[in-house]
This record gives structure tokens, sequence and C-alpha cells, in this order.
């Protein structure tokens, strides 16, 4: 069953288990195998069971109960919420450890589609960001966005894993955010997607379209953000706001 050798045991052992947790297989008795049951199962050390039951607790999934083993958390744990409305989206892991990581940062000519969602010529410069958001470790989403290189000259050299994108266009650009447009629906893992999320493919996620446009009526950028429904819980908001330049969160 573990036959992807670029990934670590432990880590293979921890997505399986992960995907069964959150597909309800073990609502019946909430209670995981024991480590040597899931050592025979997978042909691994009970050491490497061991590690990747211990990231299933850092991250929220199990609770360990001392001398009963090892049990499911209860579902109305939310491990960690995205609120979607009002101009900001606001990723909240309760104090747990989140990061943000990139996972294509590339210089592209805008495809018909792009071009059209962005308002500028096809093959025009823009620049491609992927982004993933987890915690403990865990993805819980993707961000997958575009912006105008000719509207933001060398955007693409200013941005890193630290950076907020929000921030820079705000400083170094002049960029005043007046309106957000989402469609919320669902949607399916791509093998790529899957990948990074950790998930099977053509797995159920929460698909979220973004375009964001400043006081000029000018398109800043489009996102397609992806969550994984299991490890998120999405609170839409409606505000009304007064001040035509909003202040975005960073993101």
């Amino acid at each position: 069953m573990l036959d992807r050798p670029s990934i670590p045991l432990h880590e293979q052992i921890r997505n399986i288990l992960t995907h069964e947790i959150e597909s309800g297989e073990y609502e019946e008795t909430g209670r995981l195998p024991v480590e040597s049951e899931l050592g025979e199962r997978f042909g691994v050390s009970r050491i490497t069971v061991r590690r990747a039951v211990s990231e299933l607790e850092t991250a929220g999934l199990v609770q360990r109960k001392q001398g009963r083993g090892t049990f499911v958390t209860p579902r109305q744990a939310t491990m960690a919420t995205m609120a979607v409305g009002g101009f900001s989206d606001q990723f909240l892991g309760e104090g747990r450890n989140s990061t943000r990581t990139i996972l294509l940062a590339e210089r592209a000519e805008a495809s018909e589609r792009v071009a059209s969602s962005l308002g500028i010529d096809a093959g025009a410069p823009v620049f491609h960001l992927i982004r993933a958001f987890s915690l403990e470790g865990l993805p819980i989403a993707t961000d997958e966005a575009y912006y105008s290189l000719e509207r933001y000259p060398d955007f693409d050299t200013l941005i890193d894993d630290a950076t907020s994108t929000y921030q820079v266009l705000r400083e170094r650009y002049g960029a005043k955010f007046a309106t957000v447009q989402r469609e919320i629906g669902v949607g399916y893992t791509s093998p790529r997607s899957a990948q990074w999320l950790e998930r099977p493919e053509n797995d159920p996620i929460i698909a979220i379209n973004k375009l964001v446009t400043d006081v000029d009526g000018g398109v800043v950028h489009t996102s397609r953000i992806e969550c994984v429904p299991a490890r998120m819980t999405l609170t839409v908001v409606a505000t009304q706001q007064h001040d035509p330049a909003i202040e975005l969160d960073q993101v």
C-alpha cells in the first residue's frame, strides 16, 4: 500500500489514516487500531507508526487516552476556519502553527482566459503564483493567483513565503482595493492538487473563485482557492462598508 518512495513512510501512513478518519471509517468505535496492527498492515516498524500517529495528534485529528488507545477527535472540533466575506479572506488556525508555502512562482504569458479575467491582452506578461496553507504541516488549502506584470512591474521578484502579497501591492504600488467578487462552489482534486493537498484524486473540495478590483476599476488579481472540506469551516459574513478604499487582510 505504501508505494510512493519519494514520500517518507510516516507521511504516507499519516495521509492514509487522515483520509480514513475524514471519510468516517472509524466512526463506529472512534478508535484507531493499535500500533502493532498498523505496523503489520503497512509493513513498517512501530516507531514509524508512532510518528505518523503523533502527527495526527498534533494536527488535532486524534487524541491518545492513557491505557485505552487512540481515538478520533469529534468532528465538531474545527481544525481551521476561513472567513469569506466583507472584503477579507482570513485563514485562522486557532493559535496553531500555520504556514504559507509557495508551490509555484513563475512569469508566464496570459492565456485567453487569464487575459480576459485580468482585462489585459492575451500573451501579456503575468505572475502565476500558487501557495499552500497548512496547520502543523497538514495542508488545508491552496491559492492559485494571477497578477498583471504590466500593471505591477517586477511584482514577481518581491514575493516569498513570508511576504503578504496585499501588503506589497499597497506599499509598493499604491493599490487601493475596492471590491472582491467570490463564487463558491464544489470541485474535485486534480492529480496536481491531490498531491499538494495530500488527498486522493477526484476528492471533493470547496472551490472559491475570486476577483479583486481597485478603486479605479482595474483588476488587481484573480485567484482560485481550493479547501479540504473536512479540515475547514467556511464562515460567510456580509458587512456594509463606507470607505471606498478597502484594506484587505494580509494573505
